[in-house]
């Protein structure tokens, strides 16, 4: 591939950097209770930056037997892009593969079987529900050169399974939730179907509130979607535009010093891990917040030239796409308790399990308002119900400045490794 490239690149080319990026996937997919599609495809591409006096080009090709028309075409570009003085990586290390042989071992027929199961299973005790179910699998390979000398790859991996259900109650109330979960291998998923079972049995008794402040836990995946908010003002691109509201604050303490959160590329078992990032960057783990201080802002090479902040390897790209900063796997450290310990300590609180509407927040300030649409009450330590017609509000920065615990207990959901996190004063309005 470099060959090919350096033969039409003329004179007064700064720099390049290709990729190279082919896979294949199969996902199969279940629909109201009953198999109803299996596919496989097959996608490759090949896309190119070049640098010329200052200026950046790009172009891609799904026809990676052209290379030097998408070459000539990215030179053609360079005039109409944005001025880039940033200097490309030399010495690119791959430490990890996040791949898995076991990949290899995905049988279609298995997989059905085992969906076939699960969808059974959970019909046993709810016979009207409806499942909807995806189950996939894909392999790939990753390919970075430039004109630095650079040229690396690796192979990825991904296994996933997605389950979700909806149950209408007897008074017409419809109970909708779902799990998924992602690995680097295929994986005996079928807990998934107790975990969703027990989230309706735990539904079916409603219970009444009233509006005030109450003790609530946030669950690992409800908890990931409030952290967004926070995560996003770590963004190089938020920060240069002016809009983060932690822009100018690094080395601030503005948190809880129980507060500490990472971007993780490495996260054991993680199919969204990377060993160098989309401009060939060897992947670091960087602090964001230790313990309650601002430490870092991912960037890529772009934005850290316009911020004067070392790059920190987060460009995230694929062939058809220029890099831009993103995260490879936000983690927030554990506390010390388990959330057996923490919901026994409450005498009448909340569960937020699930929530609609909560794009609709401010992500710059932090302030979320949201409809819950699963949320357990809490009394003397248990569960005694669900909760419905109520909605939660409050600024996710101010409830990690104060009195918050977060659990020992882990769990991965998609890129993120999360906690429970329990906050003792968080507004309920029914």
């Amino acid at each position: 591939m470099r060959d090919m490239i350096e033969k039409v690149i003329p004179e007064g080319v700064k720099w390049y950097d290709a990729v190279h990026v082919s896979g294949k996937s199969t996902p199969v997919s279940f629909k109201n209770n009953r198999l109803y599609s299996i596919s496989e495809s097959e996608n490759s591409g090949f896309g190119i930056r070049i640098n010329r006096e200052n200026k950046t080009g790009f172009s891609y090709t799904n026809e990676t037997g052209n290379v030097s028309d998408t070459v000539k075409r990215a030179i053609a570009m360079c005039s109409y892009g944005d001025v880039e003085n940033f200097t490309l990586p030399e010495n690119t290390s791959v430490s990890f593969e996040p791949y898995d042989d076991e990949i290899t071992k995905f049988n279609i027929s298995d997989e059905i079987k085992c969906a076939e199961k699960m969808i059974e299973d959970i019909n046993s005790v709810y016979p009207q529900i409806s499942i909807d179910m995806g189950i996939s699998s894909s392999t790939g390979t990753v390919r970075l050169i430039n004109s630095r000398g650079v040229d690396v790859s690796y192979r990825e991996s991904y296994y996933g399974l997605s389950l979700s259900c909806s149950y209408v109650m007897p008074d017409g109330t419809r109970i909708e939730t779902w799990e998924s979960r992602s690995e680097l291998k295929p994986s005996d998923c079928s807990g998934l179907k107790d975990i969703l079972i027990d989230k309706i049995e735990k539904a079916l008794t409603v219970e009444k509130i009233d509006s005030g402040l109450y003790p609530v836990i946030f669950p690992p995946q409800a908890f990931g979607r409030l952290i967004g908010f926070i995560a996003s003002g770590f963004s190089g691109v938020s920060v240069w535009k002016g809009v983060s509201p932690f822009a100018g604050k690094k080395g601030e303490k503005i948190f809880s010093e129980a507060f500490t959160m990472t971007d993780n590329p490495y996260m054991e078992g993680s199919p969204y891990s990377v060993p160098f990032d989309g401009e060939g960057m060897t992947a670091s783990k960087n602090f964001l917040i230790k313990n309650g201080v601002v430490e870092t802002f991912i960037n890529d090479l772009k934005y850290s030239e316009r911020l004067g902040l070392a790059p920190t390897g987060n460009a995230s790209r694929g062939y058809s796409s220029l890099p831009s900063p993103s995260f490879h796997g936000i983690a927030v450290e554990p506390g010390e308790k388990s959330f057996k310990e923490i919901i026994s300590g409450i005498d009448r609180g909340i569960v937020a399990e699930q929530f609609i509407g909560l794009g609709q927040s401010n992500t710059i300030t932090g302030d979320f308002s949201a409809n819950m649409d699963l949320a357990y009450i809490v009394e003397n330590g248990k569960i005694r119900g669900r909760v419905k017609d109520c909605m939660i509000s409050g600024n996710i920065i101010e409830l990690m400045k104060g009195d918050f615990t977060l659990s020992v207990d882990v769990e991965r959901r998609g890129s993120s490794l999360l906690p429970y996190a329990y906050f003792p004063a968080v507004s309920i309005t029914a």
